[in-house]
This record gives C-alpha cells, structure tokens and sequence, in this order.
C-alpha cells in the first residue's frame, strides 16, 4: 500500500498477521500524533489502560502466570498457538502501538508469534484470548474469583470494542477507510 491509500476492512482483518501488522504500524506512523491529540481518543485509550492494569492484577492474583507457562511447555503447548496470533486484527495491533507497546513478531515457530518470554507482549488482545478459560483456571480460581475475572474481561473487552469502533469512524473521516 502506498502512503496515504484507501484501506478496506480486508486490510484490517484479512491477510496474515504480518500483513494486518504493516496496515498497524503504518496508521500509527502516519496519524499517531493526530489520534494522540485526540481527546476523545486518549480518553478512551486511558480508561482502557486503567481496565488492562486491573485485569492483570486479577490475573497475577490466580497466578495464571505460572499456571499458562507450565501448560504452554508441556507436549502440545498451551493456548499461545501461531493460529491464535491470527486472531490479532490491525486495529488491535494499532491500539498496542498507541499504548507504547513495541509491537513486533518476536518469533517464527507454532506458538503465538507475540508471545515473548515473559508472556503476550499485547496489553490489547482478541476476545478469545481474554475470554478463554481452561478447565485448569476455572477449578484453580474457584466461583467467586472466576467472576471478579470474567467482570475484568467484559469490562476491558467492552472498552476495546468502543476503542475499535472509534478509531474506524476516525480512519473514515479523514478518508483513509473505504466505507
């Protein structure tokens, strides 16, 4: 794609991986200071930052941590497959980007090409990787934790969903979306 081209919805969540981190990383070179000064926008990305830092609180308090690497070493690995990677569109990738986060493939083989040795590099992830939990996280957290979690998850989740559909009609408006 050449600067300043019309992007379609393919482009956001079609292709590979790699792909969909170019179309990122290119919108973030291009009109990252803009979204920055954009009031609303940074709110929005505040508050979902806020919302990141209580579920990873929530989590650490499970000790998923521990739990998700002893999985993901065993035969047959965790959940952090190379297909879960594809799970990841450009607007997500773009909101890690704006969040300070370097996003980058950090390796080529069957795990998540995002996950680093001290877990998903992404503060912003797909739904099914915040919403999925294994039958060992359930049993390990018990009612009553599993609940405080899921609440986290719905409650970022939710704010990346208002974040993803702003910064579509964003990307819309100064005419950088084909609509």
């Amino acid at each position: 794609m050449e600067s300043q081209s019309l992007c379609t919805m393919q482009d956001f969540y079609g292709g590979d991986i790699r792909a969909r981190l170019a179309v990122a990383q290119r919108f973030h070179a291009e009109l990252g200071p803009e979204l920055a000064a954009n009031g609303a926008f940074s709110r929005m990305l505040a508050q979902a930052e806020v919302l990141e830092k209580e579920l990873a609180r929530t989590m650490a308090g499970l000790e998923l941590g521990a739990l998700c690497t002893a999985c993901g070493v065993k035969a047959g690995g965790g959940c952090c497959s190379s297909f879960m990677a594809g799970e990841n569109d450009a607007i997500q990738l773009l909101l890690n980007l704006m969040a300070g986060v370097p996003v980058a493939i950090l390796r080529e083989d069957e795990e998540c090409c995002f996950l680093g040795e001290r877990g998903c590099l992404l503060r912003f992830k797909p739904m099914f990787c915040l919403n999925y939990n294994c039958r060992q996280i359930r049993d390990g957290a018990g009612m009553a934790r599993m609940q405080g979690l899921e609440q986290a998850t719905g409650r970022l989740l939710q704010q990346q969903y208002g974040l993803e559909q702003l910064l579509l009609e964003f990307l819309q408006q100064r005419g950088r979306l084909a609509g």
